[in-house]
C-alpha cells in the first residue's frame, strides 16, 4: 500500500502517524495491492477533520469524519472505510454466478455476390458477465447499444437482450 498522510493546521506526531498505519492494517484483507491511501488531516476550530481517499486496482472511494477527539474521528472514519469495503466485497461475490464470466465469439455473416455461401466478415469477442435481466435491461437503457449478451444469474445460461424499434425490450433465452 502507498499511504500518504497530509496534515493541515495542525502538528504531525509519530503517535498519529502509528495509530492511522494500523489501522489501515485492517483494510488490507478487503483490497489487493497495489492500493493508493491518501490521508488528510485538518482541524477546523474545535473539531478534527479526517478524510481517506482510496485509490487503484479499479477502486475508488472517500470517506470524512469530524470529531472534537482526533483519534475518535481516526476510528470513525475508518469504520466507514470498512463498511464501503465491505460493501463492495460483497455485492462483487454476488454478482458472480457459478459459470463466472463466459466468453464466447459472434461472427458477422455476408454473402458474396459472385458466391452463393455467405462468409464471415467481421468477428468479435464478448465477455458474458452475470446479471439479471432488470440489471441488462437497465444497462442496455444507459448504453447507445442495440443488444446486450449477459449471462443471466437465474438459470446460468447466456442470454440476449435486444431494444426493438417500439422502445420495448426483447429476450433471447436459448433452451437446452
Amino acid at each position: 500500500m502507498d499511504t500518504h498522510l497530509t496534515f493541515r493546521r495542525m502538528e504531525s506526531t509519530d503517535a498519529i502517524k502509528e495509530y492511522t498505519e494500523n489501522k489501515l492494517e485492517k483494510i488490507k484483507k478487503y483490497v489487493q495491492e497495489p492500493l493508493g491511501i491518501h490521508v488528510i488531516f485538518s482541524k477546523e476550530r474545535f473539531q478534527y477533520l479526517i478524510e481517506i481517499n482510496l485509490s487503484g486496482n479499479g477502486l475508488d472511494l472517500h470517506a470524512e469524519d469530524r470529531n472534537e477527539d482526533l483519534y475518535a474521528a481516526i476510528d470513525l472514519v475508518m469504520d466507514k472505510v470498512e463498511k464501503q469495503l465491505r460493501r463492495l466485497r460483497d455485492k462483487r461475490k454476488n454478482k458472480k454466478s457459478p459459470n463466472h464470466n463466459r466468453s464466447f465469439k459472434v461472427a458477422v455473416l455476408a454473402q458474396d455476390s459472385s458466391e452463393k455461401s455467405p462468409r464471415v466478415i467481421r468477428s468479435k469477442a464478448f465477455i458474458a458477465t452475470p446479471l439479471s435481466v432488470t440489471e441488462a435491461m437497465e444497462e442496455l437503457e444507459g448504453n447507445s447499444k442495440s443488444f446486450l449478451v449477459f449471462t443471466n444469474a437465474e438459470t446460468s445460461r447466456i442470454n440476449i437482450l435486444y431494444k426493438q424499434e417500439d422502445g420495448n425490450f426483447g429476450l433471447i433465452d436459448p433452451t437446452e
